[in-house]
């Protein structure tokens, strides 16, 4: 008898492995994108400031390979209180990032921030020092969708460089199919043609059942 364990990785094309027992996602990239870029260095802010996120919308298909650009990244994150968020402001701007909707130099700039968008369920933007676009838009979780992303997120490593955490695939995909426009139902299609091997079906249509959407643009 063979005392050989299953194997959870799959291999998508040349250059992306997952691990699906660890939710793990590592991709090899022979050149980091402008948003790849942002959304590492994002990404490790919020690593450092111990602030659970995830990524979603149309980065997520940019990272798995799609060919577009985008002019924002979006950014779910937990609910902190407003000392945890000065935290991240003070990491951010180590980082070269500042605010579009206040002065990442001042205190109260930071606070008055904090209550007028983020506690008020509101996005704001973190920007790279003299770079308007690509730009990180940033808000906490407001929703059972966000909070599922948050909790069942997939850890990414763009080589040796990462993690970044995305949202699970098959809510991603009915997202962006509820979403409607051609940009979001293309990058539906693309990540269901891709990550085809490893979706499960039945989530899948569970997740289209909740949001009010139908998969037959996935299978033409």
């Amino acid at each position: 008898m063979s005392s050989k364990q299953p194997s959870f990785t799959a291999k998508i094309g040349e250059n992306i492995e997952i691990d699906l027992l660890k939710r793990i996602i590592k991709i090899h990239k022979e050149t980091k994108s402008t948003e790849d870029e942002l959304v590492l260095g994002f990404s490790d802010v919020l690593e450092k400031a111990k602030v659970s996120y995830v990524v979603v919308a149309g980065y997520v298909a940019i990272l798995l390979g799609r060919a577009r650009r985008s002019d924002d990244v979006d950014f779910i994150a937990e609910h902190v209180n407003i000392e945890k968020f000065l935290e991240v402001c003070r990491i951010a701007k180590e980082h070269e990032f500042i605010l579009m909707q206040g002065n990442i130099d001042d205190e109260a700039s930071i606070r008055s921030t904090y209550e007028n968008y983020l506690n008020k369920g509101f996005g704001i933007r973190f920007m790279l020092k003299d770079t308007i676009v690509p730009n990180i838009e940033f808000k906490f979780s407001s929703t059972r969708f966000d909070d599922h992303s948050l909790k069942n997120s997939y850890k990414v490593f763009i080589g040796s460089l990462g993690p970044i955490h995305i949202s699970p695939i098959e809510l991603q995909i009915a997202y962006k199919l509820a979403l409607g426009s051609e940009k979001d139902v293309g990058d539906a299609i693309f990540l269901y043609t891709l990550l085809r091997p490893i979706i499960k079906e039945e989530v899948l249509e569970y997740w289209a059942r909740e949001l009010h959407t139908n998969l037959k643009l996935l299978k033409q």
